[in-house]
């Protein structure tokens, strides 16, 4: 595998840590470039939450992904990169895979129903980025 550039997801979950464990694994391996993305979503109740409380919000988001999610990333020593961006988790995470030349997105998943998985942000990107797509499944009971 000739990746130099991994991207990973990371959303604070279980399933993003597990994620972010197996792409530092394989960056260690190949000797490649890891660089951890979050995508803050839009909030659905933004104009009843208020500007002050939404910047608020977004700055302990990025706070938190910074100092607590990527804390195995900075142990690792990697090279590596962190990146917060506001908007649809799928369309975000493509062009940050393309604006980094990146070769490979690695994702966490949770156990989804069939209908439910549908319409996760893992399914879009197989089915619509450019990149090789690794799917990290949860740790089984």
């Amino acid at each position: 595998m000739a990746s130099k550039r991994i991207i990973v997801g990371v959303d604070g979950s279980v399933e993003s840590k597990r994620a972010l464990e197996f792409a530092i694994e394989l960056a260690s391996s190949f000797n490649a470039h890891l660089i951890a993305c979050h995508v803050i979503g839009k909030l659905t109740r933004a104009a009843e939450i208020g500007s002050a409380d939404l910047d608020q919000y977004r700055t302990s988001v990025v706070q938190s992904f910074e100092e607590e999610w990527c804390k195995a990333l900075d142990e690792s020593g990697l090279r590596s990169q962190k990146i917060t961006v506001d908007g649809n988790p799928v369309s975000s995470l493509m062009t940050i895979a393309e604006e980094e030349h990146a070769d490979l997105l690695v994702l966490g998943s949770r156990r989804h129903t069939i209908e439910s998985y549908l319409g996760s942000t893992s399914h879009h990107l197989i089915e619509h980025s450019p990149i090789p797509v690794v799917v990290v499944p949860p740790k089984s009971s």
